[in-house]
């Protein structure tokens, strides 16, 4: 370990986590296309990552959707009464609720436009332009997002009803929004709380493809959520391109629901240098 990894994890002790195996994950890409009818689940908006929050739910839930976005409502709907987690109240913001409602919203970004555009300018031969970025903290990407927690919030409020746990569900692209802490093993601590809407239960953050984080309104606190292996010899899957843990699952889901659009949010990465401007010219 690297000194300045340990200079992470100290800062990380008390960080909340809940861990599960990489069985699980491989569960739910699995649970969902079973369970799910294939054309609820090709309503999922793969752009703004509806399909990484239904995967990332039923996982960590230990449970399917019973509806996904059908006829206008909420995202995802989990009876969370057939759940026999024991950390709801982390996961959720409440305990004691037969359903909760999940509403999934992408922090907006320039990204997905370029990488659209990328794909345009490829189909007809030309070469795809540079998308730059800048990094930012993991905080700073939480307090992006405010506008789209208020709208999610909105939304709960038509759509759901105040038995159920209300819970919102933020994904940001890499690209968008590159994040320092992006290779530390543990990001809670470096939040602060967030400001929720008191009707707000929960909110869950995916810093695709990385991090997965929660925070608990009940609890007031951020939980880290883990994929790993529970025993010495176990190991992870490989995963191509060097691609992410998350992503290499977000492919299975994708081939095993039969949703043949291309995800933005599945990519992989190679070594390469830019053109300096006398080489353009």
């Amino acid at each position: 370990m690297s000194d300045d990894s340990a200079k992470s994890l100290d800062g990380a002790i008390g960080t909340h986590v809940i861990a599960i195996t990489y069985e699980v994950m491989d569960w739910a890409t699995e649970a969902l296309p079973a369970h799910v009818p294939a054309d609820d689940l090709k309503k999922l908006k793969l752009a703004a990552g509806e399909h990484l929050a239904a995967m990332l739910t039923t996982a960590y839930l230990g449970i399917v959707p019973v509806a996904v976005d059908v006829h206008g409502g909420v995202d995802l709907v989990y009876r969370v009464a057939d759940s026999d987690s024991d950390a709801l109240s982390s996961l959720l913001g409440r305990n004691g609720v037969e359903f909760t409602d999940f509403e999934v919203k992408s922090i907006p970004g320039d990204f997905r436009e370029h990488d659209a555009a990328v794909s345009r300018a490829l189909k007809r031969g030309e070469e795809p332009g540079t998308h730059w970025s800048t990094f930012v903290s993991a905080n700073d990407v939480v307090e992006a997002a405010q506008s789209v927690i208020a709208k999610a919030a909105k939304q709960l409020r038509d759509k759901s009803s105040p038995d159920r746990a209300r819970v919102v569900f933020i994904v940001s692209h890499f690209f968008d929004r590159p994040y320092v802490e992006c290779l530390d093993p543990l990001i809670t601590h470096t939040l602060t709380a967030p400001t929720l809407p008191g009707d707000i239960d929960a909110m869950w953050v995916f810093f695709a493809p990385s991090h997965l984080v929660v925070w608990s309104a009940a609890d007031q606190r951020w939980t880290q959520l883990l994929l790993g292996s529970f025993t010495e010899d176990g190991t992870a899957p490989e995963a191509d391109f060097d691609m992410e843990l998350l992503q290499h699952y977000e492919g299975l889901f994708l081939e095993r629901a039969g949703i043949d659009g291309p995800s933005p949010f599945y990519y992989g990465l190679v070594t390469g240098e830019h053109p300096s401007a006398d080489d353009a010219e």
